[in-house]
């Protein structure tokens, strides 16, 4: 089974200022293109004020990388930064599929 490569560093984190981003109800995600790299990179920031429960947090972070696994093949090679909102919570993983395919669409994320 693959693995994400995941954003940890705090310079990864600051490029994300000039970035494009896109949203929905329960998503927000940015987008930078890197030219310099051949597979997708994600990072996920996930406030406490937002969501105060670590169970909470960690179950959002789970949801997201699992469909980022299955996704990740699909996409082109740039970094992603998620902000999930509260309620992604109330969401079923088949919505949660669903909203962060159409947010891929929407920012022209999958490779043809």
């Amino acid at each position: 089974m693959p693995k994400l490569v995941l954003l940890k560093s705090e310079k990864d984190f600051a490029a994300f200022r000039a970035s494009k981003s896109y949203q929905s109800i329960s998503l927000k995600i940015r987008v930078r293109i890197n030219p310099n790299q051949n597979t997708p990179r994600f990072g996920f920031i996930i406030p406490k004020k937002l969501v105060p429960k670590v169970v909470h947090r960690n179950l959002i972070k789970r949801r997201v990388k699992s469909l980022m696994l299955k996704f990740s093949p699909k996409l082109k090679p740039v970094d992603i930064l998620f902000f999930p909102r509260p309620q992604m919570l109330l969401k079923k993983f088949s919505e949660l599929e669903t909203e962060i395919a159409l947010i891929f669409s929407n920012a022209r994320l999958w490779k043809f």
